[in-house]
């Protein structure tokens, strides 16, 4: 989630977390300062932040790497 995304906002990512949690979902969030709304769109460049899509990117193809064996 990009930290200065508003829809779903800080609060809302925590609120979604505390949820899971409560559920008993297990569940990683990962969570980027300076990014914001869509922050992994290459082609425009006001919303791409490319550390963290960098990232998020490396975090997903490892995701699928350990889960989807």
């Amino acid at each position: 989630f990009g930290n200065e995304d508003e829809n779903p906002s800080s609060k809302d990512v925590d609120d979604y977390s505390a949820a899971l949690k409560k559920s008993g979902v297990e569940h990683t969030f990962h969570r980027y300062d300076g990014a914001g709304h869509a922050f992994q769109s290459f082609n425009s460049e006001e919303r791409y932040h490319h550390n963290a899509s960098e990232d998020a990117w490396e975090k997903v193809l490892a995701f699928f790497e350990e889960k989807l064996k």
